[in-house]
C-alpha cells in the first residue's frame, strides 16, 4: 500500500489548509485533492470541480471515472454500484479537476487494504 500513495497532502484542520503526511492522515479530516494527486484515503467529496479518477488499482476499469460530490439515490431494481460517484479511493489518482472530500477510512481498512488483505490470505473480508 505504502507505494501507492504520495508522500504529503494538503488538509484543512481548524480553518487553515495545511500539507501532512500521508500516514498522518485521519478519518474526519478534510482533504483537498488536485489533477495529479493520488487519493490518500477512502473519501466521500463534498466538492467536486470536474474531478475524474483512475479507478484501475481497485476496479480495472482502464477508463477515468467522472466523480461528483451530488448523491445520488438508488433506483428500484437498480444494481449497486463497486464505486459510488460521490466516493473516491486510497491509491487512485486524480486526473483531472479538484475537489474536498471528508476522510471515512484509512490505511488497512479501505477498500484496496481489504483487497490486499484478502489477497495476502488475511482475514480483510470480515468486518
Amino acid at each position: 500500500l505504502s507505494q501507492m500513495t504520495q508522500a504529503s497532502i494538503y488538509v484543512l484542520r481548524d480553518g487553515r489548509e495545511i500539507k501532512v503526511d500521508v500516514p498522518n492522515v485521519v478519518r474526519g479530516d478534510m482533504v483537498i485533492l488536485g489533477t495529479g494527486d493520488v487519493v490518500p484515503a477512502d473519501m466521500r467529496l463534498i466538492e467536486a470541480d470536474d474531478v475524474k479518477v483512475s479507478e484501475m488499482a481497485l476496479t480495472g476499469e482502464p477508463d477515468d471515472v467522472a466523480k461528483t460530490s451530488k448523491l445520488k439515490f438508488k433506483k428500484p431494481g437498480e444494481p449497486e454500484k463497486l464505486t459510488p460517484e460521490n466516493m473516491v479511493f486510497s491509491g487512485c489518482s486524480v486526473t483531472n479537476g479538484k475537489g474536498k472530500g471528508i476522510v471515512c477510512e484509512t490505511g488497512m481498512s479501505t477498500r484496496i487494504g481489504r483487497i490486499a488483505q484478502l489477497i495476502a490470505g488475511e482475514d480483510g473480508g470480515k468486518q
